[in-house]
């Protein structure tokens, strides 16, 4: 079992995951892999900025199985969580 933290896109609904919890990511390193995926999006500053705060501030903290972890986007930001990687609360 693994614990891994889950950050959402505001805009566009892209999943990225990190390994560790959010104890070991302190928010200003949530924040830059947000900002990462942001700048793609093209918005202004000002929105940049509360779309990254809204993005860390959601976060989610999940345990996990070897197999589910290996089914998340740890690398790169993904459109849609794998259905392995699913929670219950996630529709399909």
């Amino acid at each position: 079992m693994a614990r891994t933290v889950l950050l959402t896109c505001p805009v566009c609904g892209a999943m990225r995951a990190l390994v560790g919890d959010l104890d070991t990511h302190d928010r200003s390193a949530l924040g830059d892999v947000v900002v990462d995926h942001l700048d793609a999006h093209r918005l202004g500053e000002s929105a940049r900025a509360l779309r990254k705060h809204e993005a860390v501030s959601t976060a989610e903290e999940r345990i996990v199985g070897d197999g589910e972890l290996d089914a998340l986007p740890t690398e790169e930001w993904l459109a849609a969580l794998p259905t392995e990687a699913r929670g219950p609360t996630q529709s399909r």
